[in-house]
């Protein structure tokens, strides 16, 4: 790879992303490869705008720029360049672009094709999940006054939280829950856990962190953490 020549694209879904994913943790994790394998970057896209949007005129530019010169298509991971699954896969053998994922630089194309179809049948699962949790949420709360969570909390809106009172402490964890389901570290990471359900929490802990998997807040696995995920999506 020393004598590489990549063009990087980064994506971010909002400016000031706070999952790990944001620009600068993009920029840190490709310098940090580059480092450590060599190489030189000859141009760079950065764009904001989300993954299952159809107009990525950025991600175009890349891989134009890509296609004109054999540079090599970098991103810091497989769901910055899209959660469309075997079209992007199909587009990328079409412009014969090979593309490397900086936390994972080792993959085979079978990994890479696995992470695009997890990244798009947990992203298509988790946007029904989500909205269908806070439908039944806002129709108990409309038709009782009030919801009962998993946790036991009652919850009587889904306003801002009133960090005093006892339904706001529930309505706050409510959030979290939600929050935590849509992270797209968790989405990634539990599409592999569950192709690992025979593994033990401690294999699967091991697989994820060594195939470039964090936390939702950017950390390392530990079976506890692949415990709770597990929980989460139950």
């Amino acid at each position: 790879m020393k004598n590489t020549d990549y063009v990087v694209y980064y994506r971010a879904s909002t400016e000031r992303q706070e999952d790990g994913l944001g620009l600068d943790a993009q920029k840190t994790a490709i310098e940090r490869f580059i480092s450590n394998y060599g190489g030189k970057i000859t141009k760079e896209v950065k764009e904001i705008i989300s993954g299952s949007s159809s107009l990525r005129l950025g991600f175009n530019e890349a891989l134009d720029y890509a296609k004109q010169t054999g540079a090599t298509l970098l991103v810091h991971r497989i769901d910055r360049l899209s959660r469309s699954g075997f079209m992007t896969i199909a587009l990328l053998e079409e412009q014969k672009v090979p593309f490397i994922e900086a936390d994972a630089p080792n993959d085979s194309t079978f990994s890479k094709n696995i992470k695009f179809l997890v990244a798009k049948e947990e992203r298509e699962k988790l946007q029904s999940r989500v909205t269908d949790a806070l439908a039944e949420i806002k129709s108990k709360i409309k038709e009782k006054g009030f919801h009962i969570s998993k946790s036991g909390n009652r919850i009587t809106s889904l306003g801002n939280p009133q960090n005093l009172s006892s339904d706001g402490r529930a309505r706050s964890i409510e959030t979290r829950r939600v929050k935590a389901l849509s992270n797209p570290n968790n989405k990634r990471a539990y599409g592999m856990v569950k192709m690992l359900s025979e593994k033990t929490l401690k294999q699967t802990a091991d697989f994820l962190n060594d195939n470039g998997f964090p936390t939702s807040t950017g950390k390392s696995f530990t079976p506890m953490a692949v415990s709770n995920l597990k929980k989460l999506y139950s």
